[in-house]
């Protein structure tokens, strides 16, 4: 089912909107005018404009969750089994998107709704249960202290086979402000805390029946288009890459890039590369991959352990950016060991870029005598990890995840709140609330203009501005030039969020190749120039909507340290080179020399 043509413009978009508070569910028919039958992220901003006060507690009744299948999922579009959400952040205070993979993003389609928005709070834990027909509240006594795995087990155990399950752990039901909402369990609605949301509202799951698949005609162009993007994702370069080592690859690629970040953003350089690398991930495991149908990358990795005393063991490859907060920030040393990390905030239900982070911070607390000045018992601080302690750093995932310690309390916080009454602001690596990602600043300079201008935070999925750094595009460039580049990355990346597309696919997607499918969606030809002026309208509306609730232009910025200190491999960031970066993006962006956006 797709969602009722309305003009040349739009679409209605069929809209379920939930309030768990009052037990209603109704449909909206959502204008969406201008977006060019766009979903994910130009959709977001229209829900978070229609259904959201911005001044809403985050972890309050008021706060909405709200996510939206791939518009290309209804034509098998390779790279769309990807599902969106929007909500504000408990972690940053500020506009919130995340993407996950799966299936749930296809079945979300077929049953016909173009967005679903839970607002309210429930009195106790339920489960929402959405089909073509609407949605019910089930009650989930049951289910609540379960983790994602045994959740999602058990409720794909009660449903039809053609179904999804999105899931909390005991972090989001304890609203661990860097809880993730799981799918599948190894796919993730990661950063920025949205389990923290869905544990505030008492919504353990949702879970989504389709009747079967609904077939939608393709124009000639299109399906040309999505030919030669399946084509080139089966056997160019770029996806044989991703086939065979996923994004674990980029280990090897960012060390020798000297912009790895280690020992929490000291050095630039992994010691144990050699132990971390994908390429030597077959020494100790049988690694096989695993797909997002109908993708044909299989970039994601499933590993059966075949050395130590757990040989035959089962887990999840982790991500590149996985391997960078506990191999990096943490220090552990194998891969195989952060395996097993990473399955473990699964379950959890937590993000393990920015908690890696959180124990990192914890270890540099205890390195530098600050817990015992801020009262922590000795026990307290002997529970804190040493760099690369394995065991002292899955205990510290479950007492953040079920806050049963002081310090997992406090870290549950998140690296701000934490570092401020740890008294250590100055090792805060935070922009916007959130930490970076696994690319060191200073070293790329171009991701540090990244990090300041993402509006969810040090985000490094929203312009990918690391492949342009790495491919020597910036090489000589000029700061008109530079921000030209970013710009032009930026735009081109919102629309493969607003199309929800894998960012794998971002090399196969070229601007006449979004024409295409944006147009395929509008029922009419859609071209360049007009969805620039797309994209430069919705970052103008997020700006808005993320100054209401707080933010200035003193916020596009990075932490305070990647200024004042060195790696061994990069010298401090010159902030007047930054800032005169950012300026320059701000005129070019219509919100003049000061950043402010029209309002």
């Amino acid at each position: 089912m797709l969602p009722e043509k309305k003009d040349d413009m739009g679409n209605l978009i069929k809209t379920l909107v939930v309030d768990l508070g009052a037990t209603t569910v109704r449909m909206d028919q959502l204008d969406s005018d201008g977006m060019f039958g766009l979903g994910g992220k130009a959709l977001g901003v229209r829900l978070f404009e229609t259904y959201l006060d911005p001044k809403a507690d985050p972890l309050s009744p008021a706060n909405m969750v709200a996510i939206a299948p791939s518009p290309l999922a209804a034509y098998a579009f390779p790279g769309s089994n990807r599902l969106a959400a929007f909500s504000k952040s408990p972690l940053t205070g500020i506009w919130l998107e995340a993407y996950v993979g799966g299936s749930i993003s296809r079945t979300l389609r077929e049953t016909g709704w173009g967005a679903v928005v839970v607002t309210g709070a429930a009195r106790k834990p339920v489960r929402l249960h959405i089909t073509a027909e609407g949605a019910e509240l089930l009650a989930a006594d049951e289910l609540w202290g379960l983790d994602s795995f045994e959740t999602e087990r058990l409720l794909l155990g009660k449903l039809d086979k053609r179904s999804g399950v999105l899931s909390i752990g005991p972090a989001g039901e304890n609203q661990v402000r860097t809880a993730s909402v799981m799918h599948e369990e190894a796919h993730a609605f990661g950063r920025g805390g949205l389990g923290a949301v869905f544990g505030s509202k008492m919504l353990k799951a949702i879970t989504v029946s389709s009747a079967g698949p609904v077939k939608s005609g393709a124009s000639e162009a299109f399906a040309a288009v999505r030919l030669e993007v399946s084509k080139l994702a089966a056997s160019s370069p770029t996806g044989e890459k991703y086939r065979t080592y996923g994004t674990p690859m980029m280990v090897a690629i960012m060390d020798d890039a000297k912009a790895f970040p280690s020992g929490f953003f000291e050095s630039g350089c992994t010691p144990n590369r050699a132990t971390l690398e994908a390429e030597g991930w077959g020494k100790w495991a049988v690694v096989e991959n695993d797909t997002c149908a109908p993708c044909p990358m299989g970039c994601r990795k499933k590993l059966t352990l075949t050395t130590g005393l757990d040989s035959g063991l089962k887990l999840h490859g982790p991500e590149y950016e996985t391997l960078y907060s506990f191999g990096g920030s943490c220090m552990v040393r194998h891969a195989r060991d952060i395996a097993r990390l990473n399955e473990r905030c699964n379950r959890l239900g937590m993000d393990s870029i920015s908690t890696g982070n959180l124990v990192a911070l914890a270890m540099k607390a205890k390195e530098e005598g600050k817990l015992a000045r801020a009262g922590y018992s000795t026990s307290d601080i002997g529970a804190v990890p040493d760099p690369g302690e394995v065991p002292a750093i899955a205990a510290m995932l479950e007492a953040i995840a079920r806050r049963s310690t002081r310090l997992g309390k406090l870290l549950s916080e998140g690296m701000d709140a934490a570092a401020s009454e740890l008294g250590m602001s100055d090792a805060v690596i935070t922009s916007k609330g959130l930490d970076p990602a696994g690319y060191e600043p200073r070293r790329m300079k171009g991701m540090a203009l990244s990090y300041a201008l993402s509006p969810r935070g040090a985000c490094h999925l929203r312009s990918t501005f690391y492949k342009a750094e790495l491919t020597g595009a910036l090489n000589g460039l000029d700061t008109e030039a530079i921000v030209s580049t970013y710009i032009d990355w930026e735009d081109r990346l919102l629309l493969a969020d607003s199309l929800i597309l894998c960012r794998f696919y971002r090399d196969f997607m070229s601007w006449e190749r979004l024409s295409a499918c944006v147009s395929q969606l509008a029922g009419f030809s859609v071209g360049r120039e007009q969805l620039q002026e797309l994209s430069k309208d919705i970052l103008t509306r997020i700006r808005r909507l993320n100054f209401t609730m707080g933010l200035s232009s003193a916020d596009d910025t990075l932490a305070p340290r990647f200024f004042k200190e060195a790696t061994d491999s990069a010298p401090a960031l010159d902030r007047s080179e930054l800032e005169e970066q950012i300026s320059t993006y701000w005129v070019r962006r219509g919100w003049g020399v000061e950043g402010v956006p029209p309002m």
